[in-house]
């Protein structure tokens, strides 16, 4: 195996700190721009569909808008999962980024253009919404799996830690922008801003120097299978049952999602502003677990942090329920907020080391488009909750139930992986990356055997879904779970 390193005389590579790898403050840098970027556009569309049933000039509700818009942006992500991680993992990692990244920007300066000039904007915003979408599943695999390139494999998880915080960081600067700029210049500012942000994204692919799945790299290998990706997430017992667990906390997180604007509203009685900054609680834990999660350097204590955020945060799920005031609910957002974050970068860091090299594109799409599909159905049953149960009741059954589950996973995962954790991957070795320095060709192969609220007002909480779209996992590094509030 032949590698280009570029270290300091005299210091090991490893012990480098993160922010002096050039290529890693490129990719945090495009990372959160896209993503503000991101955070921006979807409150000016949501924005828009509120206005616009509420003017009556559609005869189409503004819950139902909105779902259309949500399930516009979903589609992609699940549909086009098998085809988005096969090109991740064959071809040029450069070329798929900045790609993605024009595609992106055309695609939101189009959202704007039509909303800007034409009467009926709804078929150019959905057709938009689903080509930005589109470039959004190839980017989403294309950047995870580079990721342990630029900074090595040893010190993936506090960079996937790092990035999570960053980005986390994002979703809650990008909506705040979005409402500053339009009210400063109207939605065309918004996109045009939003249209900058995925370019300078696609410049930071460009001078990112580490690169995956050049043509020297794919000499040789046959193309992967479609569905390679699923066989590589079942094929590791320890990865597949962290994914079942990590599902069904998906969807405990989205079905209570439909539900946390009554309890904060009806039965705590929060104002809307108040409600609002429940969001930002939210992110601002889950910036710092993940930030936390980062600095655990073993695999064994990684896995047992896992297992323990996953029983915390179907905890303090339950503890919602029995909150007396907005105050000590704020708490538990962000408390719960923090427990997420912990899981998500510890379950990105253990099903990315433990995926083979070659292959962690197609598993990373995969694992981006289960989620994704979980998440939508998860709405569903948030909607039957709140039918049959009292709210509060509803809360306190999602936690139990997660609690019960968190503990079935432990049993099952900590006898067989507690001392192993991804020490015994059968992923393989996988290239170490150099700092800042371009890899060449690998010659370790593997058999092809197979990751949106706001104040509540007519057209119900259309802001609310609005963060639950920048809450999901698409673009979040590491496949990591994004258990949602």
């Amino acid at each position: 195996m032949k590698q280009v390193l570029h270290t300091l005389p005299g210091r090991p590579q490893a012990e480098q700190p993160l922010w002096r790898n050039r290529d890693f403050l490129l990719a945090s840098s495009a990372r959160f721009s896209a993503t503000a970027g991101m955070g921006a556009v979807i409150i000016s569309v949501m924005l828009h569909l509120q206005n616009l049933a509420a003017a009556g000039q559609t005869a189409i509700a503004s819950p139902w808008l909105v779902a259309a818009y949500l399930f516009c942006s979903a589609l992609p992500l699940v549909l086009l999962a098998p085809w988005a991680g096969r090109l991740a993992d064959t071809r040029d990692s450069r070329t798929l980024a900045t790609a993605s990244s024009v595609v992106s920007a055309a695609a939101v300066a189009g959202m704007g253009l039509g909303m800007q000039f034409l009467d009926n904007y709804l078929p150019v915003l959905f057709a938009m919404t689903f080509l930005l979408d589109t470039a959004q599943a190839v980017a989403g695999p294309t950047w995870q799996a580079l990721l342990p390139r630029i900074v090595g494999e040893e010190r993936t998880p506090r960079a996937l830690g790092t990035m999570q915080a960053t980005i986390m960081v994002a979703t809650m600067v990008g909506p705040a922008a979005g409402g500053l700029l339009s009210g400063w210049g109207g939605s065309g500012l918004v996109f045009a801003v939003a249209s900058g942000c995925y370019l300078a994204m696609g410049a930071g692919a460009l001078l990112i120097r580490t690169r995956r799945g050049t043509a020297a790299e794919r000499a040789g290998k046959d193309k992967p299978a479609l569905l390679d990706g699923l066989r590589l997430l079942r094929r590791d017992r320890l990865v597949w049952a962290l994914v079942l667990g990590a599902l069904f906390f998906i969807t405990v997180g989205e079905a209570t999602n439909v539900l946390e604007v009554f309890l904060a509203r009806d039965e705590l009685g929060a104002s809307e502003t108040q409600y609002g900054l429940l969001a930002a609680s939210f992110g601002l834990g889950m910036a710092v677990g993940a930030s936390l999660a980062g600095r655990i350097r073993t695999a064994p204590a990684r896995l047992r942090a896992l297992l323990a955020a996953m029983a915390l945060t179907s905890a303090f799920l339950g503890m919602m329920a029995l909150v007396p005031s907005v105050e000590l609910l704020f708490v538990a957002y962000t408390a719960m907020g923090t427990a997420c974050g912990v899981l998500n970068a510890c379950f990105g860091a253990i099903a990315i080391l433990r995926i083979p090299e070659s292959g962690r594109g197609q598993a990373m799409a995969i694992l981006g488009g289960l989620t994704r599909a979980v998440s939508i159905g998860a709405l569903a049953l948030g909607g039957l909750l709140g039918a049959l149960l009292p709210i509060r009741i509803s809360f306190l059954l999602a936690g139990v139930c997660g609690v019960l589950v968190a503990l079935a996973c432990a049993a099952y995962v900590l006898p067989r992986f507690g001392s192993e954790g991804t020490a015994g991957s059968p992923a393989g070795l996988a290239v170490p990356a150099a700092s800042g320095g371009q890899q060449e060709a690998v010659a370790h192969q593997v058999p092809h055997l197979g990751e949106e609220p706001g104040a509540e007002g007519p057209g119900v909480p259309a802001l609310a879904a609005a963060q639950q779209r920048l809450e999901g996992t698409d673009d979040l590094p590491g496949g990591q779970v994004a258990v949602a509030r």
